[in-house]
């Protein structure tokens, strides 16, 4: 009875009731369903009118500001400086840490490499040492003929000056790069006169304090010191020419630097007063300038050094086998 009355009712929901309803006719087309639009194969190109027009663009102009500051600037401003009052050759090649000689050279100076202010000079490449195992700073301070102190202040190295392995220091120009070059001769400079005897004259009166030589703490004496009162004369050891005679070479306060011929010169540092100029013929025994205690030196004294070329020779090794105290 259940099963008929199921079928009866399941019947009943369909359009022809006596039909099962597995029997009846699927239909496709409903009648409120909207018109198919037919969609196209590919993307249709937009109207002519507006495939050729661009976005519009807006000219941004630089402000004058912008304008006034090139881009190479910090380049160029680093490979220049200005001459400031109270500037050398050797001050700036020492503050900027390049080689002396090819500062001069690039800027096609000639002794006495005198500066002006507001003068703009070319500044070459830095040079530098990379530092190795078993390097301290004052180990490469005596290599490159320097002050520890000098290789410090360029660095901007603190004591106790602890470097570390693959470090790179600049190396600023020495003691005997600076004297070179501002004993070099030049058409300004005559002709030195030929020497009077076959060694030097002591240039002072006094004890000999500190020898030619490696000294404690990395340091070296390229010539003698000898000390004497202040205000002693100082007396030139050959005939010669005045190569240089100012305080612009570091730690050697008034110093004179003598031409003489076969290319040996003589120094004379520490001086209280200069008594000669540059370009001045100057003879055996005459009186140059006075001991003092000016540059890295507290107490009266003068710094004697002798070289040949660019090589420094011990004073007492060409001068009378005396002391000091026999003049």
């Amino acid at each position: 009875m259940l099963p008929a009355l199921l079928s009866v009712a399941v019947s009943g929901c369909y359009a022809g009731a006596n039909r099962p309803y597995w029997a009846i006719a699927p239909v496709y087309d409903v009648r409120n369903s909207p018109i198919p639009v037919p969609r196209p194969a590919f993307r249709p190109k937009p109207p002519s009118r507006y495939a050729s027009v661009a976005p519009p663009t807006r000219t941004v102009r630089a402000s004058p500001k912008a304008t006034s500051r090139p881009a190479s600037k910090a380049t160029s401003t680093a490979r220049t400086v200005t001459v400031q009052r109270g500037d050398t050759v050797y001050g700036i090649a020492r503050k900027r840490g390049v080689p002396l000689p090819q500062l001069v050279a690039l800027n096609n100076l000639e002794p006495p490499y005198l500066l002006a202010v507001g003068q703009r000079l070319k500044i070459p490449g830095q040079r530098t040492h990379v530092v190795r195992r078993g390097d301290t700073a004052f180990s490469i301070a005596q290599r490159h003929d320097l002050e520890v102190s000098q290789l410090a202040q360029v660095n901007r190295l603190a004591p106790p000056y602890m470097l570390k392995v693959g470090q790179t220091l600049v190396v600023p120009s020495g003691r005997t790069e600076e004297m070179t070059v501002a004993a070099r001769p030049s058409r300004s400079l005559a002709a030195p006169p030929p020497r009077t005897g076959n060694g030097f004259d002591w240039p002072v009166a006094g004890t000999v304090i500190s020898k030619f030589g490696p000294k404690q703490g990395g340091l070296r004496n390229d010539g003698i010191n000898i000390r004497a009162p202040n205000g002693a004369p100082v007396r030139v050891a050959e005939s010669g020419i005045v190569a240089y005679a100012g305080s612009g070479l570091r730690g050697f306060g008034n110093l004179v630097l003598v031409r003489h011929s076969d290319d040996w010169v003589t120094a004379y540092a520490h001086n209280e007063d200069v008594l000669v100029k540059r370009g001045e013929a100057v003879k055996r025994g005459q009186m140059i300038a006075r001991v003092g205690s000016s540059g890295g030196v507290t107490d009266p004294q003068l710094h004697f050094e002798v070289r040949r070329g660019t090589k420094a020779v011990d004073p007492l090794s060409v001068l009378p086998r005396l002391s000091a105290n026999a003049r």
